[in-house]
């Protein structure tokens, strides 16, 4: 519990710190860290909602309950949407990272232990991606927001194919995991694809 704790400080102020260093050029610190106990209000309130009903389910829940505080923080502090989405997936892979590695050493878990692992590769792919992106010569439009939509678009498709393989891990939801992240990842490709797309 003690160790659970501590991840969950930790990832807060990770989540804190990056998505302020992503906005910290063309926004006010005032409004960034507004926005982000928007989402720390989404995270508490999923944590309850989480304990008490649907519990197999429980990541969905945060998913929901983050998604919901975001959109209401970026649009009262008239944030963008592709800039701040990007420091909102930087800053929630570190605290998921954390999640998962502290989960396989108290359950001695496998499958968190991998999970920790592909969280690290997400975060890698991340900055990656940030730092080329504007080279690619398929991406024409060259806009904000390429690494954390397809950083999102890898984590649902890795989701939905572990869901068809082994449904019965915990963070999955039972049953429907594939085809919600499989949905997710899709949405995300023709999010992408719009970003993609030079205006004529």
């Amino acid at each position: 519990m003690f160790m659970m704790i501590i991840a969950n400080i930790v990832g807060c102020l990770a989540l804190f710190y990056l998505l302020w260093k992503k906005l910290k050029e063309d926004y006010h610190y005032e409004r960034i860290f507004n926005l982000c106990f928007s989402l720390l209000i989404g995270v508490i309130i999923s944590f309850f909602a989480s304990k008490y009903f649907l519990k197999d389910y429980w990541f969905w829940i945060y998913v929901l309950g983050v998604s919901l505080s975001f959109t209401f923080g970026i649009i009262r502090q008239k944030i963008k949407f592709f800039e701040s989405f990007e420091g909102l997936v930087i800053g929630i892979l570190p605290w998921l990272g954390l999640y998962f590695f502290v989960e396989a050493i108290r359950m001695s878990s496998l499958f968190n232990f991998v999970a920790f692992w592909i969280v690290l590769l997400l975060i890698f792919i991340f900055f990656f991606l940030d730092s080329q992106y504007r080279k690619y010569t398929w991406y024409k439009s060259g806009k904000v927001g390429f690494s954390g939509v397809v950083t999102t678009i890898l984590f649902f498709l890795i989701r939905s194919i572990l869901g068809i393989f082994f449904p019965n891990i915990a963070s999955l939801a039972p049953n429907f995991e594939s085809i919600l992240s499989g949905t997710f990842a899709f949405s995300f490709f023709l999010l992408l694809y719009n970003l993609a797309r030079v205006k004529e």
